[in-house]
């Protein structure tokens, strides 16, 4: 069996973790099994694709560098229907070769590529494969939502209806995109995200035991937010603030506790988008020894044997959350965008989350958002109930995968 997956994430150690844990599981279920992992990117970027390895017989990461022209190639076959160009691309044409030599193709699990972020490239692979008529395995995904304000939004929302009715296997991770499946008419599996599969131990290296001294501590992932479309207009000072407070508030409540920061955005030519910058500045700005800022050179399952150890959790960060949950620490969630809130509400765990949607919006919002988040700090604990919930919905839907998989395969 040839097994190829597209669109994976990068530069992200909860898109890491997902991978790892979705990759180790099909490769211990079907061992024997060739599996690729494949990318469309430049040389420059090998080096996040190697951050992502997992190192197993059969398994093997191949990159195709675009070659000029790719993104007027797919633009022109997705945008204007006319694939007469986009056909005879260099970079679609190997992309064509790859999808065909393969059985079945999954889509990597991760964030709304197919929605707010309106992403053609990651549609566009999925279309060529759809065209070549294999079946598609949209695994541990959010999608939506889909804007409509211009051609552009409403070509791309066209697009990813006719895919998502396309797909042979679609799990969705969150309780929003699901109600949006429901309202589309489109069948698939509830499940949490990929990374519940797995539960890693390792052992945290000697240099973050020095650098946290072995005190106890807590961990908070701050988010710079700007980078994200729906943050764009938001002045970076404001969000800024917002961090300040909360961790002063901790560091002032909590005094026999360090904090520990860990990024989870890593590698990005972007200097916005990596989040040890931002933590940096929130370090220098408060000038505290207790307040830790963790390398972002250390690996997701690293990241969560650290959460492990933690009192509890702030994080505005979904994988920080579901590294909270995976680990069975108490945590409060700051929900940014849909995927948050939706896994919190497939869990009932809405009760450790505070929305910040719109708190920037007026300082009155800012500072309730601030009220919620010392309110809820000293009420909330463990819950092996919920860990329990996520695990086993995201191993129920890995079973249904493999069993759709041996069905497809054994037509072909």
């Amino acid at each position: 069996m040839n097994i190829l997956i597209v669109n994976q994430p990068l530069n992200n150690r909860g898109d890491e973790s997902a991978h790892k844990a979705l990759v180790r599981n099909v490769h211990k279920q079907f061992p024997e099994a060739n599996i690729t992992i494949l990318f469309v990117k430049g040389n420059e970027e090998q080096k996040d694709i190697d951050a992502f390895s997992v190192k197993e017989k059969n398994i093997i990461y191949k990159r195709i560098t675009p070659f000029p022209g790719w993104g007027r190639a797919y633009m022109l076959g997705l945008y204007h229907n006319f694939w007469l160009f986009a056909d005879i691309h260099p970079t679609v044409y190997k992309l064509k070769k790859e999808i065909e030599q393969n059985d079945i193709i999954v889509c990597a699990p991760g964030g709304i590529c197919m929605g707010g972020f309106q992403n053609w490239v990651h549609i566009f692979i999925l279309y060529l494969t759809k065209k070549l008529k294999k079946d598609i395995f949209y695994y541990g995904r959010s999608f939506g939502p889909f804007p409509v304000k211009t051609p552009l939004n409403r070509r791309f929302k066209e697009i990813s209806y006719e895919l998502l009715h396309y797909f042979k296997f679609i799990s969705i991770r969150d309780k929003k995109t699901q109600y949006l499946a429901d309202e589309i008419g489109i069948p698939y599996i509830s499940t949490t995200d990929t990374a519940f599969l797995e539960s890693p131990e390792v052992k945290i290296p000697q240099f973050i035991n020095q650098i946290i001294d072995n005190s106890p501590y807590v961990v908070i992932v701050p988010n710079v937010l700007i980078w994200h479309y729906a943050y764009k207009n938001i002045p970076k000072e404001k969000v800024t603030f917002f961090f300040q407070r909360i961790l002063e508030n901790v560091l002032c409540s909590y005094p026999q506790y360090k904090i520990v920061m860990l990024p989870q955005t890593f590698n990005s030519p972007v200097p916005l988008r990596n989040d040890i910058n931002f933590f940096y500045e929130l370090q220098n700005s408060i000038k505290n020894s207790r307040i830790v800022v963790i390398p972002d050179t250390f690996n997701s399952d690293i990241q969560q044997c650290i959460i492990r150890n933690a009192q509890f959790l702030i994080g505005a960060r979904y994988h920080s959350v579901v590294f909270a949950l995976n680990n069975n620490v108490p945590f409060i969630a700051l929900s940014y965008e849909h995927k948050i809130a939706g896994l919190l509400n497939l869990l009932h765990k809405d009760n450790c989350m505070v929305n910040i949607t719109d708190i920037f919006t007026s300082d009155e919002k800012l500072e309730n958002a601030i009220s919620k988040i010392n309110a809820l700090l000293p009420i909330i604990k463990k819950d092996s109930e919920a860990q329990k919930k996520a695990k086993n919905m995201a191993r129920d839907a890995f079973n249904e995968f493999v069993k759709l998989v041996i069905q497809s395969t054994a037509r072909t």
